[in-house]
């Protein structure tokens, strides 16, 4: 630094600067005439005294070393201080030192074929990380962790999940460092991690009457002993699921699903697609698969009961009754998700009377009865989604009287 005393000469002037964290003192420069220097290690602290300073510029000087590691982006301030007699105000002067970025550092975990599996770490770096240590060798439980350290210095974490964030196989891995120069040349490092998990599957089918399922859910659990699984709790017997998640007064808008390992599953009475399934009686089937290839499946019913307002999912003819000379009704399904709307149209005797199907994803479609006869008709309404499944079936009763 530079210390310029421009109008008068000074006495008694001292200058003190604080080292900033990530640098080390290793000694002071040549010490103007007159001055003398000391380091405080237990402050971090670097004080010139000088009795008196002539007019004109002195420069200090010291050497500091960088820590062998310091996160990307990190600024080291230095800070300086200076008093003089005549003066009892100090002055301060900053200057902000950010690190160079040389090399890109990524830290990778790659499978026994050398695919990679999962990046965890990517950082511009002052230098190369040519050296690392794992906190442990192996993963052996489901959330299982293994840290990457660096200097003592913990700089990344693999939890033994793919990119995606599905559990890996167990077998060999490799954490592997990278080290990219600006030209795009690459110094690699890299430790073996082996895993090894005993972990149970837990997959919920959630069946409508038509033995269709309706839902997938699944879990994963610790399963070192291969415990049976003898029973499955259901919070409730009648789910009332609602589309804006709030609980109608007295009724609950989900099930929690309890194994005796503990995985707990929620279903909110929605179907894969999103959209609230229709009302009627269905089977929660809970399958078991633990870690050794064994599987027992558990059923439980439960009752859907959803409002008769038209919320999300529900399915409706808008009118129903058909009298005072309207011949046409709508079809409709209440739903964020773009739907075609399809219906076979049945008297009670059940001959097939007409069919049709609404424009693709209208979520509605009209029905002409001005042909038909008066009476009592059944609509099987079938909904499609984009790619031409079948996410929903309803049947509707119409009244048409002349």
């Amino acid at each position: 630094m530079i210390l310029d005393v421009t109008q008068n000469p000074a006495s008694a002037v001292t200058v003190t600067d604080v080292l900033p964290e990530h640098l080390a003192f290793v000694g002071f420069g040549a010490v103007p005439m007159g001055g003398t220097s000391d380091w405080n290690a237990a402050t971090g602290t670097m004080e010139w005294v000088f009795a008196n300073l002539g007019l004109g510029a002195v420069t200090l000087t010291y050497q500091a070393k960088v820590d062998v590691y310091v996160q990307e982006n990190t600024v080291l301030r230095n800070n300086a201080q200076l008093t003089y007699a005549g003066n009892p105000t100090p002055k301060k002067a900053s200057v902000d030192v950010e690190m160079a970025k040389i090399y890109t550092v990524k830290v990778s975990v790659y499978n026994s074929v050398g695919e990679l599996v999962k990046q965890i770490w990517v950082q511009e770096l002052s230098q190369q990380i040519l050296n690392v240590d794992l906190s442990q060798a192996s993963i052996t439980t489901l959330h299982g962790q293994v840290y990457v350290e660096y200097q003592g210095v913990q700089i990344a974490a693999w939890d033994g999940t793919g990119q995606g964030g599905d559990l890996v196989t167990n077998g060999n891995y490799y954490v592997k460092v990278d080290n990219v120069d600006p030209y795009g040349v690459v110094n690699s490092v890299s430790k073996e991690v082996t895993v090894s998990r005993s972990l149970a599957k837990v997959e919920v089918d959630v069946y409508n009457e038509a033995g269709e399922v309706v839902r997938h859910l699944y879990d994963y659990a610790n399963d070192p002993n291969g415990s049976p699984m003898n029973a499955v709790n259901l919070s409730t017997g009648v789910l009332k699921p609602t589309s804006d998640t709030t609980p109608t007064p007295g009724g609950t808008n989900v099930v929690t699903i309890t194994t005796p390992n503990g995985v707990t599953l929620v279903w909110d009475g929605r179907g894969d697609n999103g959209v609230i399934v229709t009302n009627g009686r269905y089977e929660v089937a809970v399958k078991y698969s633990d870690g050794k290839g064994g599987q027992e499946t558990i059923t439980q019913g439960i009752t859907v009961e959803r409002g008769s307002g038209q919320g999300e999912g529900v399915v409706y003819a808008s009118p129903n009754v058909l009298k005072g000379g309207v011949r046409q009704t709508m079809v409709r399904v209440n739903s964020a998700s773009s739907l075609t709307v399809g219906l076979r149209l049945y008297d009670v005797g059940g001959e097939l009377v007409k069919t049709v199907k609404g424009q693709p994803g209208a979520n509605e479609t009209a029905l002409d009865l001005s042909d038909v006869a008066s009476g009592v008709y059944f609509a099987m309404v079938d909904l499609t989604d984009p790619n031409g499944r079948t996410i929903q079936k309803k049947t509707l009763q119409i009244v048409l009287q002349r």
